[in-house]
């Protein structure tokens, strides 16, 4: 699995180099020179130190050639006896002294004179001073050595004529490069919060038709690795499991609506059957209480006959009535339907499938349709978006990631089938039947997995229309047959 990059971890990197280099570079600025000096003062004691091993400081040729040998070093040099005579300089002199220095003769010219050598130590550290006259710098190193052959006075200086040219160099390049940093990290900063707020604005954009009850949006854009990615994904997630609630309540609403119906119509029945009888029966009964009654006053045998003929006659005539009452009661058992209305078959289901494209980007299945044109019938609405939503959603549900879903609406002799295909596992040929059943579950859980298509197949009888399925090579097909009307 990729890395997710986090957003917050990316801005977090960024400003904190970017506090860095704030706070280095004024750092750096203000203790650039004292570090240059520090180095400069450690590579002069380590030369001092190399030079003073190496050479026997008695010996200006063997000085003079290993000066030459290390021609790299920029350091004005001389040498001392103990009885502060110029023993050896490499400094620029006059003309005189310079003939006199080639041709080893510096006791006669410039060891002559006396140096004063009072400001030379034993272990001396070098000291860096400014020179107010031309302002060059220098670090200059006046230290005594002890040798097999004496006491010597060894002065090293070092100018630093060009430091503030160096320093003034890397300065512009440090701020050449904080600049160009400061331009990089802004593009960058630029990039990342257009795409981020480009992907909050798609966000938005499906919530929002989310809250106008349009359950079919999803989130369309690139999914990245980082939190709006992980935020996309779960909103794609939570809008397929809506989706799905929604399409589950409507289908328990229409068995709801089936039973209130049923309910209605049997209420409507038992009031009616109720008044019906009770008008009807209270004439006979009247007309036998009366004949009861005058068979117990009267003793002729002649009319006790007629009365209690009288009396069966009406008893029939009552156990007429009640029959054709159940009769009728049995006959008004059907269920309640909506009253049907003429609807353009096309149009609507080319709508339907316009609306659930967004379910099926997510899961990257090839959706395609094929609607003929001017398919009229009269029909009732919302049993049609019954059958295409259960349909399409058990195709969605069944296909594979990258799979393809096929709907066809097309006139046949006397009907209109419609028919939704989708990639998939064939069905097994003992389930065929069972998946129309009211709580067929593919797993054997508690889930009325089957509870749509045993809605499709209800509206199917309501209707007095047939469907079914086909099982093809690499998927499976569910059709529905609209019966022509005129």
């Amino acid at each position: 699995m990729t890395k997710k990059i986090s957003v917050k971890y990316s801005f977090y990197v960024v400003a904190v180099i970017t506090l860095v280099m704030l706070v280095f570079m004024p750092i750096y600025t203000f203790v650039q020179n004292s570090i240059f000096i520090d180095l400069e003062k450690k590579e002069i004691l380590s030369f001092c130190k190399t030079f003073c091993e190496k050479n026997d400081l008695s010996d200006k040729k063997q000085i003079a050639e290993y000066i030459e040998d290390n021609d790299e070093t920029d350091y004005n040099i001389s040498v001392f006896n103990e009885n502060k005579k110029r023993i050896f300089t490499n400094k620029r002199i006059s003309k005189k002294h310079s003939k006199s220095l080639q041709s080893g003769n510096l006791n006669k010219s410039s060891n002559s004179k006396p140096v004063k050598l009072s400001k030379y130590k034993p272990n001396a550290v070098p000291v860096y001073k400014e020179n107010e006259e031309n302002g060059n710098e220098s670090i200059t190193l006046k230290t005594i050595v002890k040798t097999s052959n004496g006491k010597f006075y060894v002065f090293i200086r070092e100018k630093l004529k060009n430091s503030e040219a160096i320093f003034s160099y890397t300065n512009n390049v440090l701020i050449l490069v904080i600049v160009a940093y400061i331009i990089v990290c802004g593009l960058m900063l630029f990039l990342l919060m257009r795409r981020l707020t480009k992907s909050i604005r798609s966000l938005n954009k499906a919530v929002k038709k989310i809250s106008e009850k349009d359950y079919s949006v999803r989130y369309e854009g690139k999914l990245s690795k980082d939190e709006v990615g992980t935020l996309a994904v779960n909103f794609n997630n939570m809008a397929d499991t809506i989706q799905d609630n929604i399409n589950s309540i409507s289908n328990y609403n229409f068995l709801l609506k089936e039973d209130l119906d049923h309910l209605k119509k049997y209420e409507n029945m038992r009031s009616k059957f109720v008044r019906n009888t009770t008008h009807e029966l209270k004439t006979p009964l009247a007309i036998i209480s009366s004949q009861v009654e005058m068979m117990n006053c009267t003793k002729d045998e002649e009319k006790r006959k007629y009365y209690f003929e009288s009396a069966m006659e009406e008893i029939q005539k009552v156990s007429s009535l009640i029959t054709g009452f159940l009769k009728y009661s049995a006959d008004e058992t059907e269920v309640l339907k909506e009253l049907p209305e003429k609807i353009n078959l096309s149009d609507k289901i080319e709508d339907l499938c316009r609306k659930i494209t967004g379910n099926m980007q997510y899961k990257k299945i090839k959706f395609s349709y094929n609607i003929e044109p001017g398919l009229v019938l009269n029909f009732v609405e919302s049993h049609i978006e019954h059958i295409f939503n259960n349909y399409i959603m058990n195709a969605i549900k069944h296909s594979p990631r990258g799979g393809n879903i096929n709907v066809t609406l097309k006139a046949d002799s006397d009907t209109y089938k419609l028919s939704v295909y989708n990639d998939g596992n064939r069905i097994p040929e003992n389930k065929l039947d069972e998946i129309w059943a009211e709580f067929y579950s593919e797993n054997n859980s508690n889930d009325n997995m089957g509870l749509g298509l045993f809605i499709v197949k209800e509206i199917s009888l309501i209707n007095h229309m047939n469907c079914g399925v086909l099982n093809h090579e690499n998927g499976v097909e569910f059709w529905f047959d609209f019966i022509k009307t005129d």
